[in-house]
């Protein structure tokens, strides 16, 4: 019985490590805005391309998820009050990153 539990309490806990991280990413990224654009997932659901705040630029939009830029102070917090429930940074490297079409 004690070796059906291990497994089962490591992948909670390792589930458990990826939403607080995920989390964290997107809590700081309200605070600093230090990407040079924004990820949100599912954006269909929560806002219409024409609902978008203003002077919030698409870099990339599908089914899936969106790369939204701006250059004004506090457009992260706009996307949040827009309805997005997450909003991630979007880094031109890395695990969440964007490339700009050419």
């Amino acid at each position: 019985m004690s070796l059906i539990i291990k497994p089962a309490r490591a992948l909670v806990t390792a589930v458990a490590l990826v939403f607080i991280w995920y989390g964290a990413m997107a809590g700081l990224f309200r605070l600093s805005e230090q990407a040079p654009a924004a990820l949100v997932l599912f954006p269909g659901r929560h806002l219409s391309v024409q609902a978008l705040p203003e002077g919030t630029s698409i870099l990339k939009w599908n089914g899936f998820f969106a790369i939204l830029a701006s250059d004004r102070a506090g457009y992260v917090a706009a996307l949040y009050d827009a309805g997005f429930p997450l909003v991630f940074p979007a880094r031109s490297s890395g695990c969440l990153s964007y490339r700009a079409l050419r």
